[in-house]
């Protein structure tokens, strides 16, 4: 695409005009992209061209008059093409060509200096800097020469005195030439042919010729100071200095732009006192706080939330979820914030975190969307507090109950059923056997000979020869059959899903034998026996009590009957009602 300026490469320059502009003109390479928008009021035209985009990174507003451009937009969504050959390939490289103009639509010469310069993402930009020849004549006006170029410096004086900032130019002795009107509020007198030593006090002269000194020598200088305005008011003024040359790359001065940034820097300091009294109120508070950006990257948290860590506070702001955590905990974490975005409300959760010692906590962490003024999600903040001793509390308490429910519904000695749970569950036998169809036995079983043996060796080895044929009579079981202890030495037996009469005998066959082991204890032996009574759902009782008194009165007929043997309760004789 063809610029609305025309370009003549250095090979067509004036000759010998190219090296004495490279060998005169300080490199600028200290300069970078955020200070640009300082030179914005400089009357030479200044740009930045993108080659690899071919567009326009800026330009400042001599530069947009230049180009005819209405506005910076325009100046950047033009489409520039690339840079012609022998544009500059690294950063401080440059090249002076003479190139054609056409503001306004009439033709403009200047002499152009091209620098590599690096853009923010670290690619090679190109700064362009405009030293314009003398205007030609301007058909529009009908004037001459010397005419155009009176009209262009009024414009340009103009321009500048409109200006907030202050604008300047001093030759190369420090001599100021050029000023706007904010310079002349600034120095409380007409400082045009002045220098800094006869405007100000020696120790801020003496400080602004060094900065102009470092303008001339680098291309570029900028600085802070406090100064006291005339009206008696102290300001911290930042000013950016500039080398000046002319079209042949004389050096002519410096241009200089100085703003009050008193208000800015009372407002940083303010917002640090602000940040240092919100972190030293957040780090007083036990609880974790912390703030996350939207895109899940803390920002802000206290030294208890770095504690969880084990790295410091400093170290964690800036990092996500997934560079904090475990890869198993920061998925669940990005989730529970998403949770709170899509709900756009407050959550609140229970999780275990690691420690850096290898431990771990329980923490209860609410976490809530956050927004600021005009209602623009921020991100979230969250409070985060260790429960580990409420968790164990509550399962101290979950133990305790269980252990209540446990000795209220259990036998202290054996750890088997009482007669209240075997109640219990018979009943829901009963009913399962109802449902199915299938039939249900009762075991009545009393310990033969146990009341001599703890007469004999004493109620201590009593207690273990109960809980080792407790053990044995379990042994006899399926997992889905219930064991009971109901007295001193009786046990019952419920067992479910009996295909016959035989097996349940079988059952009691097996008990009998068991208990009937000689039982080591305490250096003796002990020998019991089992009498078994056997009573079946439905025949012997249509519930858990008449069943119960059923197989009782079964057991002790097989105690009548010589004992160490079982009896089904429909075995029984009945006495003849005469």
């Amino acid at each position: 695409m063809r610029h609305q300026a025309d370009q003549d490469q250095p090979g067509d320059s004036v000759p010998g005009v190219e090296s004495r502009a490279l060998a005169a003109r300080p490199a600028t390479a200290a300069m970078t992209v955020a200070d640009l928008p300082l030179l914005d009021g400089l009357w030479a035209p200044v740009w930045l061209h993108d080659g690899g985009r071919g567009r326009m990174v800026w330009g400042n507003r001599a530069a947009l008059e230049l180009w005819n451009a209405a506005s910076l937009a325009d100046f950047q969504a033009r489409d520039f093409g690339n840079q012609p050959e022998g544009a500059p390939q690294a950063q401080g490289e440059s090249a002076t060509g003479r190139w054609t103009f056409h503001p306004r639509g009439r033709p403009v010469s200047a002499w152009v200096r091209r620098s590599g310069m690096a853009l923010p993402d670290g690619r090679l930009g190109i700064l362009h800097e405009a030293q314009l020849a003398a205007p030609l004549a301007d058909p529009d006006y009908g004037g001459t020469d010397t005419e155009a170029l009176d009209r262009e410096r009024a414009m340009l004086q103009s321009l500048i005195d409109s200006m907030p900032d202050i604008v300047f130019f001093k030759d190369v002795n420090g001599t100021y030439l050029k000023v706007n009107r904010a310079m002349l509020d600034y120095a409380g007198r007409p400082p045009l042919g002045l220098t800094d030593h006869r405007l100000f006090d020696a120790e801020t002269a003496a400080r602004r010729r060094r900065t102009d000194q470092i303008a001339m020598q680098k291309g570029f200088s900028r600085s802070e100071e406090w100064f006291v305005h005339p009206d008696g008011r102290r300001v911290l003024m930042e000013t950016a200095k500039a080398v000046c040359l002319d079209r042949s790359g004389k050096m002519l001065g410096v241009v200089g732009i100085a703003r009050d940034i008193t208000e800015r820097r009372q407002t940083e300091k303010q917002l640090l006192r602000q940040h240092a009294l919100l972190q030293g109120i957040i780090d007083t508070i036990p609880d974790a706080v912390f703030f996350k950006d939207r895109d899940g990257v803390l920002r802000k948290a206290n030294r208890a939330f770095a504690s969880w860590t084990g790295r410091p506070l400093e170290q964690l702001i800036g990092l996500g979820s997934q560079e904090i955590w475990p890869p198993e905990m920061s998925d669940g974490i990005r989730a529970g914030d998403a949770s709170v975005y899509a709900e756009d409300q407050p959550r609140r959760n229970e999780e275990s975190i690691p420690l850096p010692d290898g431990g771990r906590i329980w923490v209860e962490i609410l976490k809530a969307p956050i927004r600021d003024a005009g209602n623009e999600l921020l991100g979230l903040v969250g409070v985060g507090r260790d429960i580990t001793l409420r968790k164990a509390a509550e399962e101290d308490l979950r133990r305790s109950e269980a252990e209540k429910d446990h000795l209220a519904n259990h036998d202290a000695l054996t750890g088997l059923p009482n007669r209240r749970l075997l109640f219990d569950r018979l009943d829901v036998a009963l009913a399962r056997s109802r449902r199915s169809g299938r039939p249900l036995a009762l075991l009545f079983i009393d310990l033969d000979g146990f009341k001599a043996v703890n007469d004999r060796m004493g109620h201590d080895c009593g207690d273990e020869v109960l809980r080792i044929a407790a053990a044995r009579i379990a042994g006899c079981l399926r997992r889905s059959d219930t064991v009971a202890r109901v007295g001193g030495d009786e046990f019952t037996v419920v067992l479910e899903d009996v295909t016959s009469a035989a097996d349940a005998g079988g059952v009691a066959a097996k008990i009998v034998e068991a208990v009937a082991q000689p039982i080591p204890v305490q250096g003796m032996t002990a020998v019991i026996g089992a009498s078994v009574g056997i009573a079946l759902y439905p025949a012997d009782g249509a519930d858990a009590r008449s069943l119960l008194v059923a197989a009782d009165g079964a057991m002790y007929r097989a105690k009548q009957a010589g004992r160490g043997t079982h009896i089904f309760y429909k075995d029984i004789p009945r006495r003849n009602p005469d």
